[in-house]
């Protein structure tokens, strides 16, 4: 990410002295990650932008190999302190998901938040690395805020809004949406846009 983003992050960082205390905390794994967890034989999975490991460690819990990415290092010491906390083991790694030199390839990939967190300048560069990271007929897992409507406003602040056509047409024709969920808060400051939609993608490459 910029210098500006990587800032931002270590500063909300600073402020969160336990990974439950970070603004985007969930104890529960991201939508459709134990789906994928039941229904195959453990793999490789890569977590981009881990943030407090909730991800990491629960699909290490089932037993698959896991990578735990992210730029800001009191993330990842997080990710090892809950995967400590359970008697698991989570490999990270500090890097910029942008100019990461991936060695491996993996049969998942988690994104929850990281994309709609990062400069447009920056977008093409982030969908070939994906695309790099992924071996064939793997499964890609994005949270993503949602513009609802093309005129639904950006916040001030916060992550961007992306319509669901558009994150489809980003992904083509590489990935192909397999499932497609949303839920909706009210009451957020106005800065962010008082109101926004959460949304959650399951991709599969062909």
């Amino acid at each position: 990410m910029s210098t500006h983003e990587k800032k931002t992050f270590d500063q909300v960082y600073s402020y969160a002295d336990h990974y439950s205390k970070l603004p985007w905390a969930h104890d529960h794994p991201s939508r459709f990650i134990d789906e994928i967890a039941a229904s195959q034989p453990s793999g490789k999975v890569l977590d981009i932008g881990c943030g407090g490991g909730t991800d990491s460690v629960y699909m290490a819990a089932q037993g698959w190999q896991v990578t735990a990415l992210d730029f800001v290092s009191k993330a990842l010491e997080m990710t090892s302190q809950r995967a400590a906390e359970q008697g698991l083991t989570v490999a990270t790694i500090e890097a910029d998901i942008i100019t990461w030199k991936p060695t491996d390839r993996f049969d998942l990939v988690l994104d929850h938040g990281l994309l709609h967190n990062m400069d447009a300048v920056r977008h093409s560069a982030y969908r070939e690395q994906l695309m790099q990271c992924m071996v064939p007929g793997g499964d890609f897992v994005i949270l993503h805020w949602l513009q609802r409507t093309p005129d639904e406003a950006q916040g001030e602040f916060g992550p961007t809004r992306a319509s669901r056509q558009a994150i489809n047409d980003f992904f083509a024709p590489e990935l192909q949406e397999q499932k497609f969920e949303f839920e909706e808060y009210d009451g957020l400051p106005e800065s962010v846009g008082g109101t926004m939609a959460q949304a959650y993608y399951w991709f599969k490459r062909g």
